[in-house]
């Protein structure tokens, strides 16, 4: 976005100045009116590397990676602690960090900052960039006089996050390598090397082996159908992409999700695990539980979870304690029901839903394990059953014709 140079003067007849990011000229002031600044002048920023600015924003994309949001928080803890403020903290952060997006928030907050706003309120204007959950703890954090606390409390969250996802990356990676393969070779073979034999023993007047028949008969299906069911195919997959975006599609796929074979178990330990870290992290920084559970219920991508969670919050508005209302979805274990129960009741309900994202990690690693043995031998030997089938097929015909021969 267009980056703009203002003057004007607030209620008190105060010169302001700044710079703000905004779509245009009408909406910066729309938005400077509403803060109670009357625009005296908006221009503008015309930069020397616009264009290679745009190009390097245009190839990092719209997104600011978690990993760039981690380094900003785990360093702002780390400046805000050792008493640099936070508007000198923010500049020199943006000018370390090699996200053009992020860059440009950060100097919109200081901006804002110097224009007097609250840290909090200067990050509600990036919503794209720091979420509610961000920008609660922050909030706590501004109110409390805690706000080193807060910058610690965000970047473990997004650390756990990555972890998480590197995990989850690290356990698919070689098997998804090893279908890809499979596929690519399969497709080589019926449209290239099959046929070529095919033509060969089409002119032998001899019986072909079971083997060798299947062999041509798939590669002809290929060959002359190949395109009309790729396109079938595609069509399905749009098909079913457009219904999980309508809200039934989604809740009903995001529900069948779960209840895949392995992959399943692992992703209902991974929202498990976001859910709960994300809750004790939220109630850690003084936010109330009912506050916590929307934002914890925001940070969910399943909206299966998302659902679950909502009629938790629907039984807690009732009356009912977290562990009675956890009870009534089906998403935790009775043990961790006991556990949440326990730690409501002595008032230490953070640790226990850290013992339980603690615990869902430990199987997660234990899932990831049995996975890769289970998919691992699989995969090996479906490529051995390929191979000896193609080896039959091709040299069957081959042997027996040698064998003929010698009779």
């Amino acid at each position: 976005m267009p980056q703009f140079m203002y003057r004007g003067r607030d209620q008190s007849g105060q010169l302001r100045t700044g710079q703000r990011i905004a779509l245009s000229v009408d909406e910066l002031n729309d938005v400077l009116m509403k803060e109670g600044i009357i625009p005296i002048q908006i221009v503008a920023i015309q930069s020397p590397n616009i264009r290679w600015e745009k190009l390097k924003s245009w190839m990092q994309g719209k997104n600011v990676k978690l990993e760039e949001l981690a380094v900003f928080f785990r360093q702002m803890q780390l400046l805000h602690s050792a008493g640099v403020s936070i508007i000198v903290a923010i500049k020199q952060l943006a000018s370390y960090t090699r996200s053009c997006r992020l860059n440009q928030a950060l100097l919109g907050v200081v901006g804002n900052l110097e224009n007097g706003q609250n840290l909090t309120a200067s990050m509600q204007n990036y919503p794209d960039v720091f979420s509610p959950l961000m920008i609660n703890i922050v909030q706590i954090g501004e109110n409390t006089g805690r706000l080193d606390q807060a910058f610690s409390h965000i970047s473990q969250y997004i650390e756990f996050e990555l972890t998480t996802k590197k995990q989850v990356k690290t356990a698919f990676r070689y098997p998804i390598f090893v279908l890809i393969t499979i596929i690519v070779v399969f497709i080589i073979l019926n449209i290239f090397v099959i046929p070529s034999f095919s033509r060969f023993y089409s002119g032998l007047q001899m019986p072909l082996p079971w083997e060798t028949t299947l062999i041509i008969g798939v590669s002809h299906f290929f060959v002359e159908y190949g395109i009309y069911l790729s396109l079938l195919i595609l069509l399905g997959v749009i098909i079913l992409i457009r219904y999980t975006m309508t809200p039934a599609g989604s809740y009903h796929w995001h529900k069948i999700e779960l209840r895949l074979p392995i992959v399943g178990r692992l992703l209902q330990h991974v929202f498990l695990i976001r859910f709960c870290q994300s809750l004790a992290i939220i109630l850690n920084s003084g936010i109330s539980l009912a506050t916590g559970l929307t934002l914890a219920k925001n940070s969910m991508t399943n909206t299966y979870i998302k659902g679950q969670i909502a009629k938790m919050q629907e039984q807690i508005e009732r009356g009912m304690t977290i562990s009675q209302a956890i009870e009534k979805v089906a998403l935790f274990t009775m043990m961790e029901i006991q556990i949440l129960a326990v730690g409501e009741s002595s008032g230490e309900l953070s640790p226990a839903l850290s013992y339980i994202a603690n615990f869902h990690t430990q199987e997660i690693e234990f899932e990831l394990k049995r996975i890769s043995d289970i998919i691992g031998p699989v995969l090996l030997g479906l490529i051995a059953g390929v191979i000896l089938i193609l080896a039959l097929g091709v040299y069957l015909p081959i042997w027996n014709m040698v064998n003929l021969v010698r009779a």
